[in-house]
């Protein structure tokens, strides 16, 4: 097989192997790296006509071993696209003159959100009660839900003058499955 064949072919391959990984066209090239179909295809070539890869006859014909390497130079390149948007930041201050260094990770402004306020049981009625506004019925159960800590339907049924059925009915009624998340509050104010 003379090397305009062998070229042909592994410029087919290498069409081939970028649409199995979702980059289509003619003019593709891998992003972050910048290597199209011919480049692969090419850079393969140069390095068996350089030495770089060796072919042995006896582990099989020249152009499986080219497609190989073709293959994982493909691969290679598309991991390494893949980490060129990573940025990676120091934990530690930039000197005080620094302009060009990113900012450490202290230096960023932080999001952070109050978790002992969100599960403080004062904060966390006030906003159950606001949320249930609207919603009388459903506040008499959640009121013995967390007064009474009464969590069965027939509990609740009975300390409301009411059915089973109808405590089910009123639960089902809440948007959002409210008694869910009274439950879950529950069961970790429980635990704690």
């Amino acid at each position: 097989m003379d090397l305009g064949e062998l070229a042909l072919r592994l410029t087919a391959f290498a069409r081939r192997t970028f649409a199995d990984f979702g980059l289509r066209g003619h003019d593709t090239a891998v992003a972050g790296v910048g290597l199209s179909i011919e480049d692969f295809a090419w850079n393969v070539l140069e390095g068996y006509v350089g030495g770089k890869l060796e072919h042995e006859a006896s582990r099989g014909d020249l152009f499986s071993l080219l497609a190989t390497a073709l293959r994982n130079d493909i691969i290679d390149s598309l991991r390494r696209a893949a980490h060129v948007h990573e940025e990676i930041r120091s934990s530690l201050p930039r000197a005080p003159d620094s302009t060009g260094d990113p900012p450490s990770l202290d230096e960023l402004p932080g999001t952070t959100i109050d978790v002992p306020a969100l599960l403080d049981e004062e904060n966390y009625r006030k906003r159950l009660w606001a949320s249930l506004a609207g919603e009388p019925e459903l506040a008499e159960v959640v009121r013995v839900i967390l007064d009474l800590n009464l969590h069965k339907p027939r509990e609740i049924a009975a300390a409301l003058g009411i059915s089973a059925t109808e405590v089910q009915n009123r639960k089902k009624s809440c948007a959002g499955d409210l008694s869910n998340r009274i439950w879950f509050k529950k069961k970790c104010h429980d635990r704690a």
